[in-house]
């Protein structure tokens, strides 16, 4: 009792609201990467690499993140989230001095890997300390909300540095350029440093039977005391994320799911400088191309902050078991116009795609939020970064020479076929093992509350009436009625 009024008192609501603000700071300033818009043109046309040569890069960069996502996602559950947090800015800032300054292919590498590094340390942490920060507010519900607020922040942040970056390059050059983005990292560090530590403890919360992890996935107490006094190794924290992500059917099959719709749907936009070169324009060629440049891959920044931002309303209307097949058959639609035609105008279609690309990932958080302990949120959400990582490292290399040695509607094309296969495949496994999960949740709820009816007064159900059993009852009532 007494360490729970401790807990309570360390993580006082009032201490933790500012956290929202600031984190939307932080996503804000990590997004002004001012380097975007002519990144993947440096290295073709600045550091003379083919679009091959990039995929290879790339794929390195993925490989990066498979291996350091989880043991970093442990560190963020192990020593707080805002540390996590401020160290990947940091060296964020330090491989994009390295990347401006780069002249040769290993150098490039090099500064590829330790951005690798540094990307996993931002996943994971920052949607668990949101997610953590609204449990204690009591406010899960928002989470889709804020998370598709301050992600459609850092799009919106992109959105910026790609409208400034094409004319800054032929003003400032390209590595000018890049070092600017260096020096926004360290604003992002110092924001990230400003925030408020939440909860990392499941006992540090109060039980939420509907929407927390199931009983026999959570650790108890007297788990965590002897899991923090042994000092358990990272690679046990890594095994016991694959366990509970093996052992939760639905999330089994939802990140592999998610991280591949995410891939395919997001290699579009990934390619859009390459594809706008190919027709003849370069923003180093004068100020006019500087800026028709930026607007031409405007539309697809816009396209993500449009996803991100949509997301709450999405699943509000729709639920989670509607949501994914809405998005994979949108997104699926989405891809024909860039697997049939080589024109510049199909990059209306890669604003459309975008959107679709967008919409997944907070959705899949806010989803695997509510099925993970707090203890293990961290870890669990970077295994989805890491399936992700996994898929783009193999997307890139399949995908890339296939635009470079033969166009870039194949390339989409390969995309289009892997998505209506793969998967559509995935989302059908998904699908049953959730509907199979809800059934099994209301059936124990079912088991707790025997006579919800009985129980409840219509004054209870709408939220006035008795603080005890039948206030918490009536909250559980009402979370049934609204499951998916």
């Amino acid at each position: 009792m007494s360490a729970l009024l401790s807990a309570q008192t360390r993580y006082d609501p009032r201490r933790l609201q500012r956290n929202i603000r600031v984190y939307y700071l932080f996503m804000a300033s990590t997004g002004f990467m001012l380097f975007l818009p002519v990144w993947i043109i440096y290295l073709m046309d600045g550091r003379g690499l083919s679009l091959t040569e990039v995929g290879v890069i790339e794929s390195f960069f993925w490989l990066t993140v498979i291996i350091a996502e989880v043991p970093t996602g442990a560190i963020a559950d192990r020593f707080g989230r805002r540390i996590s947090l401020a160290l990947g800015a940091i060296m964020f800032a330090i491989s994009t001095v390295i990347f401006a300054l780069a002249d040769g292919f290993s150098l490039l590498l090099g500064s590829y890997l330790v951005m690798g590094i540094g990307m996993t340390l931002y996943s994971g942490a920052g949607d668990a300390l949101l997610y953590d920060t609204l449990r204690v507010l009591g406010r899960t519900r928002e989470y889709e909300h804020h998370a598709g607020r301050s992600h459609g922040l850092f799009f919106a942040a992109m959105v910026l540095a790609t409208a400034v970056g094409g004319p800054a390059a032929y003003l400032l050059g390209y590595t000018p350029t890049i070092l600017v983005s260096a020096a926004v990292f360290v604003v992002s560090a110092s924001a990230a440093m400003m925030l408020r530590e939440p909860p990392r403890r499941e006992s540090d919360f109060p039980p939420d039977p509907l929407h927390a992890a199931p009983a026999n996935l959570r650790h108890t107490a007297s788990d965590i005391a002897q899991h923090e006094a042994s000092g358990v190794p990272i690679l046990q924290e890594m095994t016991k994320g694959f366990g509970i992500v093996w052992r939760n059917r639905p999330i089994r099959y939802l990140v592999p799911f998610a991280a591949i719709t995410m891939t395919l749907f997001g290699l579009p936009h990934f390619m859009a400088q390459p594809f706008v070169a190919q027709h003849g324009l370069n923003p180093l060629d004068g100020v006019a191309d500087g800026v028709i440049w930026s607007s031409l891959l405007i539309p697809g920044q816009i396209g993500t902050v449009l996803g991100m931002l949509v997301a709450a309303r999405l699943i509000g209307k729709l639920g989670e078991r509607r949501s994914f097949p809405t998005i994979l058959a949108y997104g699926a639609l989405c891809l024909i116009p860039l697997a049939i035609w080589n024109h510049l105008g199909v990059l209306g279609a890669i604003f459309m795609v975008s959107i679709a690309q967008a919409a997944i990932r907070p959705i899949t958080n806010g989803y695997i939020n509510r099925r993970i302990s707090s203890n293990q949120r961290a870890t669990v959400l970077s295994i989805f970064s890491l399936v992700h990582g996994g898929a783009m490292s193999i997307a890139v290399i399949a995908i890339f020479p296939a635009a470079d040695l033969i166009s870039f509607p194949a390339a989409f094309g390969i995309a289009f076929l892997t998505v209506v296969t793969l998967g559509a495949g995935l989302w059908l496994l998904w699908h049953l093992a959730h509907r199979r999960d809800q059934a099994e949740r209301i059936r124990r709820w079912s088991i707790s509350v025997p006579k919800p009816q009985a129980l409840l007064r219509p004054s209870d159900v709408n939220g006035v009436g008795s603080n005890g059993r039948n206030g918490e009852d009536a909250a559980l009532y009402r979370n049934v009625q609204n499951l998916d």
